[in-house]
């Protein structure tokens, strides 16, 4: 009996020695395997058609990059990653945005075309790829201001203590920008787009884009018909920041009563909180209402 106890231990400890030689042969050949090449994207540009389309200005955080049509990570920029792929392959690179600005809300930005090319892949080597993306040819422009003409495009409201004007001195680019200036005694300023008709109120992509420098906070919102939402505060800045401004769910919450127009506004308004700075001073450039 103790001969065979030690016969049987001897071939399951040889099975098991079998086992682990295989498993470990089986993952060694699997891990060679897996050496990666590098895709490296330093930065995502963006061209317009500026006639139709207006600035090149853009603030593209992110890329969402897709191999052969398989999304292969979401990275910031600039970016270099490894891909467990070889040889020829289409690359999509897709503009990462910042919903709102908030860096949290970090999304694929469905109204740009993604940059799409042919790279051959080899092991441990890097593929540069210099992005590029421009508008959907499906998108609307509702909404171009971009301060260069004398004539804007905005209405004030009756009670505003001052208006946009074109300036020369602080611009994003171009030769002029949008500027609002609240002197000591003025305390209540709003002004919005004019009244578009054709953004679609149905859960479709609409997004407002502009640069900004402010040093108050300001109210970003909508008018549908007469109803007023306030939606996002653009915080102080000394530089020119680019923000995109998702206005799809604000329209959808507040589209049960079919209304027939959109209007944008910004304001401006003291009240029981006193003003940052005894003069408001906030400057505008480059807006977009946009939309498929």
């Amino acid at each position: 009996m103790y001969n065979k106890d030690i016969l049987y231990k001897i071939k399951f400890y040889s099975f098991l020695f079998l086992i682990g030689i295989t498993f470990f042969s089986c993952s060694k050949e699997n891990f060679e395997a897996q050496v990666p090449a590098y895709i490296s994207i330093p930065s995502i540009t963006l061209t317009t058609d500026y006639a139709t389309q207006g600035s090149t200005s853009s603030n593209i955080k992110d890329a969402w990059v897709f191999v052969n049509d398989d999304l292969v990570g979401v990275y910031e920029l600039p970016a270099k990653f490894p891909v467990l792929k070889e040889g020829n392959v289409t690359v999509k690179v897709f503009a990462g945005i910042k919903d709102n600005g908030i860096t949290a809300d970090g999304t694929k930005y469905l109204l740009y075309d993604p940059h799409v090319v042919q790279v051959n892949l080899v092991k441990n080597e890097t593929v540069e790829i210099v992005a590029t993306v421009s508008y959907a040819s499906s998108v609307k422009f509702s909404w171009l201001e971009d301060f260069e003409n004398v004539s804007l495009s905005f209405l004030h409201h009756s009670s505003s203590d001052t208006v946009i004007k074109n300036q020369s001195t602080i611009v994003k680019e171009g030769s002029g920008s949008g500027k609002i200036f609240l002197d000591d005694d003025m305390t209540f300023f709003e002004a919005t787009s004019v009244p578009f008709t054709s953004v679609p109120l149905s859960g479709s992509p609409v997004y407002l884009e502009m640069d900004f420098i402010t040093n108050e906070p300001v109210t970003v919102g909508i008018y549908l018909d007469a109803n007023q939402s306030a939606f996002i505060t653009l915080n102080t800045t000394t530089v020119w920041k680019k923000i995109y401004i998702n206005l799809t769910n604000v329209i959808n919450q507040n589209n049960s009563f079919n209304p027939s127009e959109l209007r944008v506004f910004f304001g401006i308004r003291e009240s029981s909180t006193p003003f940052l700075t005894s003069h408001p001073e906030i400057y505008l450039d480059n807006i977009k209402l946009i939309h498929f």
